[in-house]
């Protein structure tokens, strides 16, 4: 039976769910990640403003066809391709895109950050059908054991270990995630689908961020190797909408073992402060 998670209250503004929050000590470990640039956006009385021009700066200094643009929190939450994908490097096509995320997730409630996060495209086209998202990937839970969440990385004595995944196995990511219509030069590669290397990554992951619980994302590309995406803090928060506590981020194969369910004792009179007025579902 995995361990179980550590106990931590947040929501969706929390700053440890910001990519700049974990992304300069990510990229100095050794663990594959998208090239990757923030760019600011700016609150204005008629919306968002953003750098054009250095979005295409970032696409021609590294020679991008393509680019992924997401917020802080958040790429596009309905249809990601018309509000992540960059599919050339013109004015027209950034602006559209980066307008389509931002009008998308600020109907769905989610906070923008301030800055975007742009990164190179990765190869995730395990099929032909564009509005699919085919690809093999894995979500590590990593944790610190007797952790509190008083202490900080650099106090805490203890060791951060990966304590969870989901999916359970290779073949659900493989079988599971990549539809029917896959590409057959990829089919090899689908068969050797192996969590071997993305789990010695969550390692180095896990070791260096000892501060809290997370939910830590690997994509599989289309040549065989394994990214780190994202983090997600894998913590609790109120819903609004439902009137109880919520896991942070999704749990899969694992929910038996998230937060909410393991600490569903301790939860069971807890409530946000009665003052907290918010009006967003969170």
């Amino acid at each position: 039976m995995p361990r179980p998670v550590s106990l931590f209250f947040a929501d969706f503004a929390d700053e440890r769910g910001r990519v700049d929050y974990y992304w300069s000590r990510l990229d100095a470990l050794d663990v594959p990640v998208p090239e990757t640039t923030f760019v600011a956006l700016e609150a204005t009385e008629s919306g968002w403003d953003w750098d054009t021009d250095e979005i295409l700066a970032f696409m021609a200094a590294n020679d991008y066809h393509r680019a992924f643009v997401r917020t802080q929190h958040k790429a596009a939450t309905v249809r990601l391709r018309e509000g992540s994908f960059v599919s050339h490097p013109d004015p027209e096509v950034v602006d559209a895109t980066v307008e389509s995320l931002l009008n998308q997730n600020d109907e769905q409630g989610w906070p923008h950050g301030d800055s975007l996060v742009v990164r190179e495209w990765l190869d995730l086209d395990f099929c032909p059908f564009p509005s699919h998202a085919c690809h093999p990937s894995v979500r590590f839970f990593v944790d610190t054991a007797g952790h509190s969440p008083a202490s900080s990385a650099t106090e805490s004595p203890d060791n951060g270990e990966v304590v969870g995944r989901t999916p359970a196995s290779e073949e659900d990511a493989a079988a599971g995630m990549v539809c029917a219509g896959s590409y057959d030069y990829l089919q090899s590669l689908l068969e050797d689908v192996s969590f071997e290397a993305s789990h010695r990554y969550a390692e180095k992951i896990a070791a260096e961020f000892r501060e809290a619980s997370w939910g830590v994302d690997f994509a599989l590309d289309a040549r065989g190797d394994w990214y780190c995406t994202e983090f997600n803090l894998n913590g609790v928060y109120w819903n609004r909408r439902e009137e109880q506590w919520w896991n942070m981020c999704g749990q899969g194969d694992f929910e038996p073992f998230s937060p909410v369910e393991i600490h569903s004792a301790a939860l069971w009179d807890v409530r946000p402060d009665a003052n907290d007025d918010r009006r967003n579902w969170w």
